[in-house]
């Protein structure tokens, strides 16, 4: 279900402008500024538990804040710091500024 939807949000938005990014990444690729939906957490369990009670889990939409080092996450309307490792274990499809 999840992938039906990022499709048809992929169609609607290339019909309507040329934005050039990445298809799916590390969340450690993505800017200041990039608002992207977690696909996956390649993190150990009890990493990933804690993720997901902290408001960040697969389909949610997060925006970063500060890229620089670690990254710094706007997850529901409230912040969250990621180390560099966990933030590349995070796999997200970008879906801009």
């Amino acid at each position: 279900m999840l992938r039906r939807w990022f499709a048809r949000t992929q169609a609607k938005e290339q019909t309507s402008t040329a934005v050039e990014r990445c298809a799916e990444c590390p969340l450690a690729v993505c800017a200041t500024g990039c608002r992207a939906a977690v696909l996956r957490m390649s993190c150990d369990g009890s990493e990933a538990r804690r993720l997901r009670t902290l408001g960040l889990f697969e389909g949610a939409c997060v925006t970063v804040v500060e890229a620089q080092g670690g990254m710094l996450l706007d997850v529901c309307g409230s912040r969250l710091a990621l180390g560099p490792d966990l933030a590349r274990s995070i796999t997200v499809l970008p879906l801009g500024s």
